[in-house]
């Protein structure tokens, strides 16, 4: 059997395998991350589940066939509910038995530790994205969430895509909403950083999810509501960003002091690229008055000052629109993109595309046989 080091790393490794991968370090601190969510028992569970949902019965018969675990039904039922109550698992299954599979470190696991955060996880959280998440997370050229602009920024000359405008997707969604607390403001609040942009740290919008409100993290919204939280978003500053795809099933309010995806490209000499947008911000120099609200607005860094007024730096403009909503004297303009970025259909495609670009074509095939035969990559 394997030492319980060996253990977490063959965890690691097959983590590592998914469409976010979970890359080995020099200071293993990945190893110290596991530890922290799963004990040995979990941590070989874990390894039974994929990415497509099994029963427990499923489960079991792995369990036993891989690490020789004989549990009964009951007790690995219960404790494939214990992993997902603690956030390192996910489940499937709104009728009938519930089903399992592996989560992702983000957007996954990380991100359902909301609530329940220690100063030790943030810690490492950020030793890892320093050290090697970081460029995991941006690695593929399909970003996880994409940046809605603000509609008070767009002219109403642009036709707007609807997965361009969350107002439209939100008003017209026939999908229960929540909102939740948003874990990367509740953890830089932990370790003294509270967000410069907003108090209210309840601002994370849920589109159909049934996880958050399971695991009781998550409030149940109107329609109304939502709207409001989205115009808070504009007042206070903040980015737009919904999950990549026509069907999202999430909407960040994003700062650029606590967001881990904003802050970690900012790190980078030209975090535009990192960002699925279709538009981009450009000032006109005659009505500037170089007053600098646009810069206290931007959650990118991206307005330069130049000769008391202000230029917009394209490499690190991601279109959000923050600067043209709160620019009196209206000399910035939302400029939308020749070349349109369009989302995959749903949440399930993103990921099937992330993974056949990272694998290329040949090896997805026989991922996608083993996911379909409940099979671990």
């Amino acid at each position: 059997m394997p030492t319980e080091n060996a253990l977490y790393r063959q965890l690691q490794i097959q983590l590592d395998q998914y469409p976010i991968g979970y890359p080995a370090t020099k200071s293993g601190v990945e190893i110290d991350l596991l530890k922290y969510f799963f004990t040995p028992l979990q941590a070989k569970i874990a390894m039974c589940l994929t990415l497509r949902s099994v029963s427990v019965g499923a489960v079991r018969k792995r369990l036993k066939a891989r690490f020789h675990v004989e549990l009964s039904s009951g007790d690995l039922s219960a404790m494939l509910e214990e992993m997902f109550m603690k956030g390192v698992i996910s489940r499937a299954g709104k009728a009938g038995p519930p089903r399992y599979s592996v989560a992702m470190l983000a957007i996954g696991i990380f991100e359902y530790q909301v609530d329940d955060l220690t100063v030790e996880l943030v810690e490492m959280i950020h030793r890892y994205f320093d050290e090697a998440f970081g460029a995991e997370f941006f690695r593929s050229s399909l970003p996880q969430l994409r940046v809605s602009p603000h509609m008070k920024a767009i002219v109403p000359d642009y036709i707007v895509d609807t997965y361009d405008n969350m107002r439209h997707f939100i008003a017209h969604t026939k999908e229960t909403l929540h909102v939740a607390n948003c874990v990367c403001k509740q953890g830089e609040a932990l370790v003294g950083k509270p967000c410069k942009q907003t108090d209210n740290y309840e601002v994370c919008l849920l589109i159909g999810s049934t996880s958050y409100p399971a695991r009781r993290r998550a409030r149940k919204i109107s329609k109304e509501e939502c709207l409001r939280i989205l115009d808070t978003a504009e007042e206070k500053g903040m980015v737009l960003q919904p999950g990549n795809s026509k069907k999202p099933n999430c909407i960040c309010i994003c700062c650029g002091c606590c967001c881990g995806v904003l802050t970690t490209a900012k790190k980078q000499p030209r975090p535009a690229r990192f960002f699925a947008t279709n538009y981009y911000a450009q000032i006109d120099k005659a009505p500037c008055t170089g007053c600098g609200i646009c810069v206290k607005r931007c959650q990118m860094d991206a307005l330069i000052a130049e000769d008391k007024i202000f230029r917009v730096d394209a490499d690190r403009c991601i279109g959000c629109g923050l600067c043209v909503t709160g620019c009196k004297a209206k000399a910035v303009t939302l400029i939308k993109k020749d070349k349109m970025t369009v989302p995959p259909m749903n949440t399930e495609i993103l990921y099937l595309s992330i993974l056949m670009e990272r694998a290329g074509r040949k090896k997805m095939i026989a991922n996608m046989l083993r996911l379909l035969f409940g099979k671990p990559l």
